[in-house]
């Protein structure tokens, strides 16, 4: 049954797919179709994916651990951006802060050309943050933006000293063994990833057809919002480490879990850093009730990282490319769902 909805997840136009799924009786783990699009090169457990927004979960769970520390308050003001926006109201997308840059801005590089490496940095895109104008008073609204992660990734740097990616390696990637996961350089090309594709009708980064448009080296900025890179496996031990217990203690665990309805599509609600979610898209219901963890949409590669809230269940979904239909959607929630409710 398993493998059946793995191959319409193929069939409805995954160039390759990586599954890992736990639980009660169950450990199944699959790679089917193709890791890249012209070698034919086969798709692999081994192979690493731009997991996009699952980042977010990595970046709040150190700022969680420097909270226990007594790092900084939960609820105390940030004193990187102007406005009285505390911690929480950064973590859980309530700040009022708007995205430093347009989509459309970020991209028109790419479109002349696909060679173009961006030279943003983490405080440049802080400037462009604070120069535009804030979308809702802190507190008074749900608007999900990168932003936030961006100002909490230069928190944990400016309290800790070191870099975000060495307080992510020190605090979660060595200690777990997660060989495949990291947070690269800005603008390089990470060794072992997947290629990724867009069709070619798509409405960001059309190409001239019939084919599929290769975005494997369009990373516009990610950073702490969303420039991770990691398998399969590594992005389920992570979440049995983080549901189960391993990685915060219980006081800022349960405040992690602590959701504020999220208006739109992709969750129920949203913690701190983490998202809860009963169906994939609004299209495809669980059977067993609530899962946590983060949805990742990177170009060309998405990733489905859930688990239940003891750490006992994760199913980790990884494809190279973006689902640009309800039927992938349907077939994804299918496949997601059977492994986590069984």
């Amino acid at each position: 049954m398993l493998d059946d909805h793995l191959q319409e997840v193929l069939r409805a136009g995954a160039p390759g797919v990586v599954v890992v799924a736990n639980g009660p009786g169950l450990s199944w783990e699959r790679a089917i179709g193709v890791s890249d699009v012209e070698t034919g090169s086969p798709m692999t457990l081994e192979h690493r994916f731009r997991i996009a927004s699952v980042t977010k979960l990595f970046v709040a769970t150190v700022v969680l651990q420097l909270v226990d520390e007594g790092a900084f308050e939960l609820d105390g003001e940030v004193g990187l951006i102007e406005g009285g926006v505390t911690v929480r109201q950064l973590l859980n997308h309530t700040s009022g802060l708007p995205h430093g840059v347009e989509l459309d801005e970020l991209l028109e590089p790419y479109r002349e050309n696909p060679a173009h490496r961006p030279e943003w940095t983490p405080r440049d895109m802080l400037g462009l943050i604070e120069s535009r104008p804030r979308l809702l008073a802190p507190g008074e609204g749900w608007f999900y933006s990168g932003s936030n992660y961006v100002v909490l990734g230069l928190l944990v740097e400016e309290t800790t000293g070191a870099s975000l990616s060495e307080e992510l390696r020190r605090r979660i990637i060595d200690p777990l063994g997660l060989a495949n996961t990291d947070l690269p350089e800005l603008s390089s090309t990470p060794p072992g990833l997947a290629r990724g594709y867009l069709p070619a009708d798509n409405p960001v980064l059309p190409g001239p057809g019939p084919g599929l448009v290769d975005v494997s080296e369009v990373e516009p900025f990610g950073w702490g919002g969303g420039g991770m890179v990691s398998s399969a496996r590594d992005v389920a031990r992570f979440l049995r480490a983080l549901l189960g217990g391993e990685l915060l203690a219980p006081g800022v665990y349960a405040e992690m879990l602590r959701t504020i309805p999220s208006g739109w599509e992709e969750s129920d609600g949203y913690g701190l850093g983490i998202e809860e979610v009963t169906s994939l898209w609004g299209i495809e219901q669980s059977t067993c009730g609530s899962a946590w963890g983060h949805f990742g949409f990177a170009f060309g590669y998405t990733t489905t990282a859930l688990g239940s809230r003891n750490g006992d269940r994760q199913v980790v979904v990884m494809f190279n490319t973006h689902p640009m239909s309800e039927e992938v959607w349907a077939v994804l929630g299918r496949l997601v769902w059977a492994c986590y409710c069984g």
